[in-house]
């Protein structure tokens, strides 16, 4: 019997500059199987969707991160900000209605990260962690913002 195994496609991801709402400072990166379709419109429709939120990142001091997954032809945004010293917290939005909006979660198993944004969680997770070790200074916590990822997940 002849089995053949074919791999699961790759993505790509890409980083973009520091992304700021307020007090609060995100890494920026850009999933697509082609990132150049992923349109200069959309981030900005993204970016207005987060300045905007009732998550109230203007008045937080948090570090965190931004996936904006091209899913076909459609994007989820995944607002994550690190809290409680070690917590990863997440916000989900999805385009669904061609706007940026909340996907509400309320079962009590749902989804968190597939496994393209999951090679960014986890670089994530180990800049964080390297964070955590330091004074957590104005340095260190730009030290964490430029230690980015980039590449084939």
């Amino acid at each position: 019997m002849d089995t053949k195994i074919t791999s699961y496609p790759s993505k790509t991801a890409s980083h973009q500059d520091t992304f700021k709402v307020g007090k609060t400072r995100f890494k920026w990166y850009n999933l697509a199987e082609n990132i150049e379709n992923i349109s200069t419109q959309d981030i900005m429709n993204a970016k207005a969707c987060i300045e905007n939120s009732d998550e109230k990142f203007q008045n937080i001091n948090d570090l965190g991160f931004i996936i904006l997954h091209r899913c076909g032809e459609n994007y989820l945004l995944l607002v994550c900000t690190w809290r409680n010293e070690n917590e990863l917290w997440e916000s989900v939005y999805y385009d669904g209605s061609g706007k940026f909006e909340i996907w509400e979660r309320k079962s009590n198993h749902i989804p968190t990260y597939c496994v393209w944004e999951m090679g960014i969680v986890y670089h994530e997770s180990q800049a964080w962690k390297k964070f955590l070790g330091t004074d957590r200074e104005e340095n260190s916590k730009q030290q964490y913002l430029d230690h980015l990822f980039e590449g084939e997940v």
